[in-house]
C-alpha cells in the first residue's frame, strides 16, 4: 500500500496570513483564540492510499462526529465527504458543516464500496472494477 500524495490545507503556506486577517477585522477581540479546522472554515484531513491495485482507501480525521453525522456520496469520479460537528462555546452550542470533496479514478466498483467509522477515523475502502485491474498475458 503507497500513500497518494494529495494536498492538505496544511500545506497552504496562506492559511495562518488568512486566520491572522480574520482575526484582525472581526468585532470580538477574541476571535481567532480558540480555532480549529473545524471552526475555522476549513476542511478537514484526508490522506488516500492504493492498496496493490485492489481498492483505494480514503482515511479521513474526523474526531468528534457521530457515525450518523457522517454523509458520503460517490458521483461522476468525485468522492464527497461531508459531516457536522457540535461545538460548545461557554453555554452555547452550534452545529458546524464542513465537506471536502476529492477527485478519484472513474474505475471503481461503486456498489463495493465501503465506509466505516471508528475513533475519529472514516476509512472508506473504493475497490477498483475488474475489468481495469492489471492482467498478465502469456505469449505464445
Amino acid at each position: 500500500m503507497h500513500l497518494i500524495k494529495y494536498d492538505n490545507f496544511w500545506n497552504d503556506p496562506f492559511a495562518e496570513m488568512d486566520r491572522l486577517f480574520d482575526r484582525a477585522v472581526s468585532n470580538n477581540r477574541f476571535a481567532g483564540l480558540f480555532d480549529n479546522q473545524f471552526t475555522s472554515g476549513r476542511s478537514f484531513r484526508v490522506d488516500v492510499y492504493d492498496d496493490n491495485n485492489e481498492a483505494y482507501q480514503v482515511v479521513a480525521e474526523l474526531p468528534g462526529v457521530a457515525k450518523e453525522d457522517v454523509g458520503i456520496q460517490l458521483e461522476n469520479a468525485v468522492l464527497t465527504i461531508s459531516a457536522k460537528r457540535k461545538v460548545k462555546q461557554g453555554e452555547q452550542e452550534q452545529s458546524v458543516q464542513f465537506s471536502r470533496s476529492l477527485t478519484i479514478d472513474d474505475d471503481i466498483n461503486a456498489d463495493k464500496v465501503t465506509a466505516k467509522l471508528e475513533d475519529g477515523i472514516l476509512t472508506v475502502s473504493l475497490p477498483k472494477a475488474e475489468a481495469r485491474k492489471p492482467q498478465a498475458i502469456t505469449v505464445s
